[in-house]
């Protein structure tokens, strides 16, 4: 067991082992992937497959990250595969509950091959199970998604109080079967930023069709560091921030990080940044005449922490402090996650306070809230733009 071979370092769930940290938190696989879990001995797998629609009734849309595994063979032996539900990491929106919450999932016994996520269950439909919505009581949503670029994954969720489902778009075209009747909000995302909203009627047995359309702002840039897409991909730690704690002894020192426009790479701008542990972080630019003037700052992030958000000082000048976030009450990136509430800020940058020649641009993460090392308050980026 984790709590035997090594050290809590955070809320009894986090440990480190010879500087390498453990925790059954990074287990976590997206809803919208996490369909097969399970383990294997000699000759036998045993597997939880949840197929469908299986998360209509959990919350936190396609892209939140549960705990699915909770020790392995190197521990005690013992091996736990999780469902776990509701357990208030990073959540996002109100929880759904009630029986049937999920919809049938299966415990598949195999050789120890994985099984199909694809499973026929529509026995359940015979069984006379008070609550249990059969494929005839619902409907389906189809419609096409446009001005995404073909370079990202777009997705389209929909949502309710009651249920949720998702698919992802092909070819400019999705379906999404087995819909509850009611009314929901459709998002289209491009990978894991929403770009648009739309409300869509389901009834049963019937199709209903949806178009939705980006409305993502796409201004001509003088700059950018990553790519707005909801996630830190491609920033410094960004590739082990899933199964490691930022603490550990494999992850490249967090800085604080000067980055230079035009000779830095992203893989060296942090894709979180921590008041008590490398703010703040600091741009260097060199800009012609042609560059300067009016412009807008914007700063993506896709998840914070005990009220964190970024000030901006440019050369002599220095912002205004944002409004606190909505407040998620739970820890975010040292669980294993970058997915929380997406946020955008903006910062208007008036003629004269750039020059021609060397600027100097300063993010530092700010909150009313207090906290140590990388429980500190944080914020995790998407992107930085300048326009």
């Amino acid at each position: 067991m984790l709590e035997a071979s090594g050290t809590a370092i955070e809320d009894k769930d986090v440990f480190t082992v010879s500087g390498q940290t453990r925790s059954k938190l990074y287990s976590s696989v997206r809803f919208f992937e996490d369909k097969v879990h399970g383990v294997t001995g000699s000759g036998v797998g045993v597997y939880v497959v949840i197929p469908g629609n299986g998360y209509e009734r959990s919350s936190g849309g396609p892209f939140y990250r549960d705990i699915d595994n909770q020790n392995s063979p190197s521990d005690d032996g013992a091996q736990e595969v999780y469902y776990y539900m509701n357990p208030n990491h990073e959540q996002t929106e109100p929880y759904r509950t009630g029986f049937f919450g999920r919809r049938p999932y299966a415990l598949v016994f195999t050789t120890g091959s994985v099984p199909s996520s694809s499973l026929d269950l529509s026995f359940f439909e015979g069984l006379g199970l008070t609550g249990y919505v059969a494929a005839s009581g619902r409907g389906t949503v189809s419609g096409t998604v446009s001005d995404v670029s073909s370079s990202f994954a777009a997705v389209v969720g929909l949502g309710n109080s009651a249920a949720q489902y998702w698919s992802t778009a092909s070819g400019g075209s999705f379906s999404i079967l087995g819909v509850k009747p009611g009314t929901y909000t459709a998002t289209l995302y491009k990978k894991e930023l929403e770009v648009a909203t739309g409300s869509v009627t389901v009834a049963a047995g019937k199709t209903t069709t949806l178009s939705l359309t980006s409305t993502e702002s796409l201004p001509t840039l003088i700059w950018q560091i990553g790519v707005p897409d909801g996630t830190p991909s491609g920033f410094l730690n960004a590739d082990k921030i899933e199964t490691e704690h930022p603490s550990d002894s494999r992850m490249i020192s967090w800085g604080p990080v000067t980055y230079t426009i035009g000779s830095s790479s992203a893989s060296s701008f942090p894709m979180a940044q921590f008041i008590d542990v490398n703010n703040p972080t600091t741009i260097k630019w060199t800009a012609t005449t042609s560059q300067i003037g009016a412009r807008t700052l914007r700063i993506r992030t896709t998840s914070f922490y005990n009220g964190g958000r970024p000030s901006v000082q440019v050369n002599n000048w220095t912002s205004s402090t944002p409004a606190a976030p909505t407040k998620i009450d739970s820890r975010g990136v040292t669980r294993g996650t970058w997915r929380g509430l997406n946020q955008m800020y903006e910062y208007s940058i008036l003629s004269g306070m750039l020059v021609a020649g060397s600027n100097t641009i300063t993010i530092t993460i700010v909150s009313g809230s207090g906290g140590d090392d990388f429980l500190s308050p944080s914020v995790v980026y998407d992107s930085i733009e300048l326009y």
